[in-house]
């Protein structure tokens, strides 16, 4: 299983999950006097199903090759990032679209952004290795019934 299964149907079961609520990346908000572009991100381990997939989304500002925003967990499982609002920092080569996120003080990424906004790439969780991706858009979330 690992990596393949992870890619070919973890990572498009989340993002498809959001799929129906996604809005273009053009929705942005304000963050600290900046404008913030949303972001869904979904994140798996590498080796084995124990842990799931997790979710979240996030706020980022891109300023020259920092990067500075909030992430909230989203997941289904229990997660210790769920219902909190953490600050995510970090940086990005625009020669090259490398990308390096830290996320609280529990989860660190690396990676790279493609030209669509799609940042995907190797996180370490809870010191295990993740399949991390995060693509432009936010979620609208269903009325309670």
């Amino acid at each position: 299983m690992g990596m393949k299964f992870f890619t070919f149907y973890v990572v498009p079961a989340v993002l498809i999950a959001f799929a129906g609520t996604a809005v273009p990346a053009l929705a942005a908000t304000s963050y600290g006097g900046a404008v913030a572009t949303p972001y869904v991100a979904a994140f798996a381990p590498l080796f084995g199903i124990a842990g799931g997939p997790h979710a979240g989304t996030m706020q980022l500002v891109f300023d020259g090759q920092s990067i500075r925003g909030t992430y909230s967990g989203d997941s289904v499982m229990p997660d210790r990032l769920d219902d909190r609002i953490v600050p995510v920092s970090g940086t990005i080569d625009p020669s090259d679209g490398s990308v390096q996120l830290q996320v609280g003080a529990a989860l660190w990424f690396t990676g790279s952004v493609a030209g669509d906004g799609t940042m995907s790439g190797t996180a370490t969780y809870d010191g295990r290795l993740y399949e991390f991706v995060a693509k432009p858009g936010s979620v609208r979330r269903q009325p309670d019934r």
